[in-house]
């Protein structure tokens, strides 16, 4: 017996054909039943949502951590969550550490005032805690820092040029990809 992708084939019958016609019979019943047991099981595996559900799961993830880490900013320069509205991503760059993967992240959130900043943010891949963020700072006109990681994949991502993010500060490559998934946790 073989199987190949979900189909499922018998192959090798010539050890079969030695076996009297009861036996045979009574194999022949069981892969039947075997088969028909198998296509149920197949046929109750969820299917994957199509590739425009798992597109809109990962932009919503996405910006789930991008207000993670601007609560974060607003907690430790002692501002009201609701100072700050979250609009908008603009760039987003997955790039290599010493200790970790890290996303490097340009949003834009408005103030009190209405006006819109551009904000910088580095934080553990699959952020959903503050704990994972390592960086949220506004972005001046000025600002320009360096970082090999986004230098490669993303130009146009714009990083403080004080520095304070651990991300992309060696060129190295970044042997990971941002895969997709289904985790409730970034879609309550």
């Amino acid at each position: 017996m073989s199987s190949i992708y979900g189909e499922i084939t018998i192959n090798d019958f010539d050890t079969l054909q030695t076996l009297d016609g009861s036996a045979l019979k009574e194999f022949h019943e069981f892969q039947d039943f075997w088969l028909a047991c198998a296509e149920r099981h197949m046929s109750l595996r969820p299917k994957s949502p199509p590739p425009e559900e798992l597109m809109k799961r990962k932009q919503e993830r996405n910006r789930k951590s991008l207000v993670v880490a601007l609560n974060t900013y607003a907690k430790r320069n002692n501002m009201q969550i609701t100072d700050l509205e979250f609009v908008e991503e603009k760039e987003r760059n997955l790039v290599g550490g010493v200790a970790a993967g890290y996303v490097h992240s340009n949003f834009v959130a408005k103030g009190v005032d209405g006006r819109p900043t551009l904000f910088f943010a580095e934080m553990l891949h699959g952020c959903f805690l503050q704990e994972h963020v390592i960086l949220c700072t506004p972005l001046e006109d000025t600002d320009s820092g360096c970082c090999f990681g986004c230098n490669q994949h993303a130009r146009k991502l714009r990083h403080p040029t004080c520095g304070g993010y651990l991300g992309g500060l060696e060129d190295v490559p970044f042997p990971y990809v941002e895969e997709d998934s289904d985790d409730d946790c970034f879609l309550d």
